[in-house]
């Protein structure tokens, strides 16, 4: 990232607060050890003075852009100074032909015609090439078109209902009746269902029967009625998004979690999937990779990590997210790149296939 800052004479005062930065950036996210000036003028050659290096570090500490950890005469960067860097110093990274190979094959491997299987391999992936957590937001089914509905008679009072959306998303509901119900009168139900609710967004579902319900005539009230008190019983249609973690361990593996109070709050997050959950909704519509850094996921136990997610859409436009979870001392540049690349090729291998 920084090899032009070799024998390279800093004159312009922003310029040599932007190269210090990103030197302290650089070397702290491979190293996770605070960085001192002597290291800077070592390892970069700046061509200037220590003291000229000791004084753009106080600068950029009182701009709040790096810290100084009462244990150590190093510097570590802040939340708001990741956050400058990749807004405004960054360059975007790129990936190794080897590991553009291995996602390509990895997503091949995957059968898209069970959704949730290629999405398991993609937060598998994602935590394999970077050692952090991958995460992937399953959509919700509501998002789903319907394509059949399979009811399964275990006894008089209880059925198994499989749902099938269009996109390939599938919901197993069980569900006990009030009223015993018989086989042949399940069968008719089934196949009403099927033929009446064929091709309609799943969120429209339950309307679409509360209407009909009301404006049917006697030959049908029936079944409508039957179906409205059948679906009601069980979360067909409302349900929390799903979400796939793989690789958690490496995460506890960082530095940074040797603090046991860190550990604490990370392993509630993990425990309250909603925080998390909350996070990668937020890029749903977004197709280049979201960076939610340390503090800016506030209000969770986050505040220590960092979230870097994009989204991804399957058959029918239906979209989810996917990203990584580690702590804020993160390759960035990398990150950003690969988080970027598994979700286009995610959306083109469903693309593909459909």
């Amino acid at each position: 990232m920084l090899e032009n800052l070799q024998n390279m004479s800093l004159t312009d005062l922003k310029s040599r607060s932007h190269k210090i930065l990103e030197a302290i950036i650089e070397a702290y996210t491979e190293s996770a050890v605070p960085v001192g000036s002597e290291f800077l003028l070592e390892r970069y050659r700046f061509g200037v003075s220590p003291a000229t290096i000791r004084n753009v570090m106080a600068e950029l500490e009182e701009q709040g852009l790096i810290t100084h950890p009462h244990t150590s005469a190093g510097r570590v960067p802040t939340d708001r100074g990741y956050r400058y860097y990749v807004d405004l110093l960054m360059d975007l990274g790129r990936l190794r032909p080897d590991e553009e190979a291995h996602i390509e094959e990895g997503i091949a491997q995957a059968s898209v015609e069970e959704p949730e299987e290629l999405l398991e391999q993609a937060a598998r992936l994602l935590a394999e090439l970077t050692q952090e957590a991958g995460v992937v937001l399953v959509p919700k089914l509501a998002q789903g078109s319907f394509r059949h509905l399979e009811l399964i008679l275990m006894d008089q009072r209880e059925i198994v209902g499989v749902l099938i959306a269009s996109e390939g998303l599938i919901k197993h509901v069980m569900l006990e009746l009030e009223e015993p119900v018989q086989e042949d009168e399940l069968g008719r139900l089934e196949r009403f269902l099927n033929q009446e609710l064929a091709g309609m967004p799943l969120g429209q579902v339950h309307s679409y029967l509360e209407r009909s319900l009301l404006e049917t005539t006697s030959a049908f009230f029936h079944l409508y009625k039957r179906a409205m008190d059948l679906l009601s019983l069980g979360p067909f249609f409302q349900e929390d998004p799903s979400l796939i973690l793989e690789g958690t361990s490496w995460i506890f593996e960082a530095p940074e979690f040797k603090d046991i109070e860190r550990t604490r709050r990370l392993l509630k997050a993990l425990e309250r999937k909603s925080e998390l959950v909350g996070i990668l909704e937020r890029d749903l519509s977004f197709d280049d990779a979201k960076l939610h850094i340390g503090h800016e996921n506030r209000g969770t136990f986050l505040t220590d990590c960092t979230v870097a997610a994009a989204s991804y859409r399957l058959r029918g436009g239906v979209t989810g997210a996917l990203g990584i979870l580690g702590p804020t001392r993160m390759d960035y540049p990398r990150v950003t790149a690969l988080v970027g690349r598994m979700a286009r090729t995610v959306t083109r291998a469903f693309r593909e296939r459909e």
